[in-house]
């Protein structure tokens, strides 16, 4: 939304602001799950001015799940007329391989699916050339502005046009509105953990009723991530299952039940080393993950393959053989075998087997 405000500001009257168009790059970082009245409403209003003054718009995403799989180059012209919604590898499948949710201790799935798309591209496209880098920051992001600053280099010259201004996300709503009669709405994935804050809830409360679709992804995502952490619930110490719960969004509670018994399961064992703080034995550092997939079928033939094979589940679809200390020094261990949605790969740090044992005494094969 603030990048969308800077532009309008600045297309609107680019000798004013020492803009030439014809030297503007737009770069747009396609992550794969951002809310369709976002697209279109940059679709509608945005693309057009950057048709008018003839901007290069140029739409990115992550090629596959390594870094090395590199970057694709979506769309590249001075004359766009769609935004794109998703490329060959997204953030809900980053999510889905690794049994994760996006966290609200860092911003790694912006780093991994905006950051390093941009970077690699500017790097690729414009080497050993000097730029400015406009970032829409605004004015109450003055801690993210000044870590930006650190990457300066001698060819990249970040600037942050929203702060030199004093623009808040009010002001930047406001030149929307006044632009295009519009309440424009804040780009964000539908499992955003930023989202969840008191000031943002009922804004992705009514999204979630306009794009059921959209709140099942985000649902399956958590519910997923849940099984593997318990404590990965998305917003901290709500889930969005509670909130919509809350908000009685009976529709996409429904759509979610239905594509969990419509999906494909796997059985997962599931270990989890928890490492001592380094200055504090008492205080938790480092955990490690083991997950291997032992069945794959329906959600009913994956339950009774547990209770067939390890014993009864319980409400969660998990059978624990070791649960995690709730006091004393670390290190910690859990272990459990359940159930939950297919598609998380098999992942197991090379030492992990050493480690467990030496914590433990167990083999990772102890397990029929």
């Amino acid at each position: 939304m603030e990048s969308s405000a800077y532009l309008t500001e600045v297309l609107s009257e680019p000798e004013v602001h020492g803009i030439d168009p014809a030297n503007m790059v737009v770069l747009h970082a396609v992550v794969g799950s951002e809310f369709n009245d976002t697209l279109r409403d940059s679709e509608r209003f945005i693309l057009p001015l950057l048709r008018d003054r003839g901007v290069r718009l140029v739409q990115l995403s992550r090629r596959g799940p390594a870094e090395s799989d590199g970057i694709e180059i979506l769309n590249d012209t001075r004359r766009p007329k769609a935004m794109h919604s998703k490329g060959p590898w997204t953030l809900a499948q980053h999510n889905a391989v690794n049994g994760i949710t996006p966290q609200l201790s860092d911003r790694r799935c912006s780093l991994q699916f905006k950051g390093f798309v941009l970077d690699r591209f500017i790097l690729t496209a414009f080497p050993d050339r000097e730029y400015r880098h406009a970032i829409g920051y605004n004015r109450d992001e003055t801690g993210r502005a000044d870590k930006d600053d650190v990457y300066a280099t001698q060819t990249r010259k970040p600037f942050h046009p929203l702060i030199d201004w004093d623009w808040s996300r009010t002001r930047c709503l406001a030149r929307l509105h006044k632009a295009f009669r519009v309440t424009w709405k804040k780009s964000a994935c539908s499992f955003c953990p930023f989202a969840g804050s008191q000031a943002s809830l009922p804004d992705l409360k009514d999204r979630m009723r306009l794009f059921p679709n959209r709140a099942v992804e985000a649902l399956l995502t958590e519910f997923r991530a849940l099984f593997f952490n318990p404590r990965s619930r998305m917003f901290g110490r709500h889930s969005l299952y509670d909130r919509l719960v809350e908000d009685d969004n009976l529709v996409a509670l429904a759509r979610f039940e239905q594509q969990l018994d419509r999906s494909q399961w796997s059985v997962y064992e599931v270990r989890r080393l928890f490492f001592p703080r380094a200055a504090n034995p008492n205080k938790k550092g480092p955990g490690w993950r083991s997950t291997r997939a032992r069945f794959t079928g329906t959600r009913h033939e994956a339950l009774a393959w547990i209770r067939d094979n390890i014993g009864a589940p319980d409400e969660t679809g998990r059978v624990w053989i070791r649960r995690q200390a709730t006091d004393g020094p670390y290190p910690r261990t859990e272990h459990f075998i359940g159930a939950t949605l297919a598609g998380t790969a098999d992942k197991e740090r090379r030492s992990f087997a050493k480690h467990w044992a030496a914590f433990t005494g167990e083999t990772l094969f102890d397990l029929p």
